[in-house]
């Protein structure tokens, strides 16, 4: 659960001078600070000392502003609904249904659709100046007395120092002067107002009161402990009544009705963490394409130099060895193989009994054994190339180090035979080309 922060304001009229009163919770659901009356830029800096980069704002609409009603509609189609409701309420506004911002909350099996009406232009002004804001995060906007619990009573009232509100079983939530709560119980209870108590069931009624206010309020009590089949039962709260209502809400003891619906729609909250981090993203995206530019531009740059120097290759291969127009660098690389090829095979051909002696015979004259050499023949086989040297050694040793020498070379040389002889090895030294 995110950092929440709940405002209500003093006044609908949003300017510089615009004071609220405003609570901070944590993500475990504790109350972190609070003030009755303060401007958006002390708050941001009271959030700015708790280290607070984001909180999800709910703004709590005072009652007195909205008028609340319930309408029993047919069917459950959100579609349908929205069509029908402006028909539904209209007869009971004062005002043209057009400059009015109607919501419907979830329905009331045994009542129906509760409805909320706020004037459109002042909730679009006050919607404009927090859903764009850096810092807070506007999740909701909701009735201040829509907090109010119920349980399994048929009235909640809260009584503080400024007014009192009033949340029925029936969704309608009001706002009045101290001076005006008997009179509204006794349409109830006399039978002229909607909310009307039936005679003879008992009519159950939860008062929270704040501590500073239950003294003075006790006649107030009284009177409404005297109609009859009336329980009531008081809890006082050493808290304020706007700190009651956040939480409320913190605690999700009732679910409220979300004004922000319709043209007045929020964005998905992951929207608003996009936000966020949307100029890093920019940034991001725009080194990335200009690596990719510098990527493509030096890969340009070579494969221009690429092809220079292969045409150059091919210019100087005609010089030299001549060839057709048609000769590319592609036919280039495979020609000069293949010419290679073939000179390897031929000077493996063509090496002769000349060749083979003088290689031989170089190593030979190397050797620090020569001393001990002593050669018995010499045999050249002109069909297989090979050159054939028979010779006496002290040992082994010797033969394979002659040997080896010649291959060294670059010759191909073998030890065909080695006899061990009474005072001498007898060997014979297979030597041809590559």
């Amino acid at each position: 659960m995110p950092n929440k922060l709940f405002i209500r304001p003093h006044s609908l009229e949003v300017n510089e001078d615009s004071v609220y009163e405003w609570a901070i919770f944590d993500i475990a659901g504790h109350q972190v600070n609070s003030a009755k009356g303060s401007d958006i830029d002390s708050l941001c800096q009271v959030l700015m000392q708790n280290g607070i980069d984001t909180i999800e704002l709910t703004i709590l609409w005072p009652v007195q502003a909205a008028y609340t009603t319930v309408v029993d509609l047919p069917g459950n189609q959100a579609r349908y609904l929205t069509q029908a409701l402006p028909f539904a309420v209209e007869e009971q506004l004062a005002q043209d249904i057009d400059t009015v911002h109607l919501v419907a909350g979830t329905k009331n099996r045994d009542y129906g659709y509760p409805v909320v009406c706020v004037d459109k232009m002042i909730f679009a002004e006050l919607f404009d100046a927090f859903s764009q804001h850096d810092v807070l995060v506007l999740k909701s906007i909701c009735i201040d007395a829509d907090a109010l619990p119920l349980n399994e009573h048929d009235l909640s009232i809260l009584i503080s120092d400024e007014q009192i509100l009033l949340k029925s079983k029936r969704n309608a939530s009001i706002g009045l002067r101290p001076g005006n709560l008997i009179p509204y119980l006794d349409a109830i209870f006399l039978g002229t107002a909607e909310d009307t108590h039936p005679e003879g069931e008992v009519f159950s009624i939860k008062v929270f009161v704040e501590a500073e206010e239950l003294e003075g309020a006790k006649l107030l009590l009284a009177e409404i402990e005297q109609y009859p089949s009336v329980t009531v039962e008081v809890e006082e709260i050493g808290i304020s009544a706007f700190e009651l209502l956040c939480e409320c809400h913190v605690r999700q003891l009732k679910s409220t009705t979300n004004l922000c619906q319709g043209e007045f729609r929020l964005v998905d909250s992951s929207g608003a963490e996009w936000k966020r981090w949307r100029g890093i993203a920019a940034i991001l995206a725009l080194g990335f394409a200009l690596q990719l530019g510098v990527f493509w531009g030096k890969g340009y740059h070579y494969q221009q130099q690429a092809d220079a120097i292969a045409a150059q290759a091919v210019t100087e291969y005609r010089s030299v060895a001549g060839g057709s127009k048609s000769l590319s660098p592609d036919k280039l690389a495979r020609i000069i193989k293949g010419k290679l090829n073939q000179q390897g095979q031929a000077g493996a051909s063509n090496t002769g009994f000349l060749d083979l002696l003088g290689e031989a015979g170089y190593q030979f004259s190397r050797s620090a054994d020569r001393k001990n050499f002593k050669f018995s023949s010499i045999n050249y086989n002109s069909q297989r190339g090979e050159l054939v040297l028979e010779m006496h050694a002290n040992s082994f040793e010797q033969l394979d180090t002659l040997k080896k020498a010649i291959v060294d070379a670059g010759l191909t040389a073998k030890i065909s035979s080695a006899v061990q002889e009474k005072d001498y090895f007898r060997g014979r030294i297979s030597v041809s080309g590559s």
